[in-house]
């Protein structure tokens, strides 16, 4: 499996955020930073999250992405454009309720700009729990079922935080 890179450009008045490979929570740090940053701009009117190379991707990861989904129906009033073509990543899309937020186009479209590359080297573990926390939090509110699944997560991770 492909190791995990996360890269982004401005093109116009929107920004695009292209996931290749295996997305896994130890970039969580680092898309959380991005976004975090993104949020705070005022320089665009959209954004695109680009994952026609992405093979896999866990629960940190796609609360990340649910993150995007709400900001973007906050600030823009409307839903996000995700590019997916994977049949696997598809599935888990649709599984985690990303369907209802997001506008998903299962398309050969994909984004040949020039690419700036997230920095993902190593994982802050301070903040990481946090991250992972905030995450599976954003995906247990999109629907019921993800709540009964990410319910024992949340708890044990909201322990783990009381402790520090």
């Amino acid at each position: 499996m492909e190791e995990g890179s996360a890269f982004y450009v401005k093109q116009g008045d929107t920004y695009i955020l292209k996931l290749v490979g295996d997305i896994r929570y130890t970039m969580g740090c680092a898309l959380s930073d991005f976004l975090d940053g993104l949020f705070a701009r005022v320089d665009y009117a959209d954004i695109v999250v680009d994952m026609t190379q992405t093979y896999s991707i866990d629960s940190t990861s796609l609360g990340l992405l649910a993150k995007i989904a709400n900001f973007s129906h906050g600030r823009f009033d409307r839903k996000t454009t995700l590019l997916s073509t994977h049949p696997d990543v598809n599935q888990v899309l649709e599984n985690m309720g990303f369907y209802e937020i997001f506008d998903v186009r299962d398309t050969g479209e994909t984004i040949s700009e020039t690419l700036q590359q997230l920095a993902t080297d190593e994982p802050c573990k301070g903040d990481l729990t946090r991250i992972v926390y905030e995450a599976h939090c954003t995906l247990s509110e999109l629907n019921p079922r993800n709540q009964e699944a990410f319910h024992v997560v949340i708890e044990a991770l909201q322990a783990k935080l009381g402790e520090h």
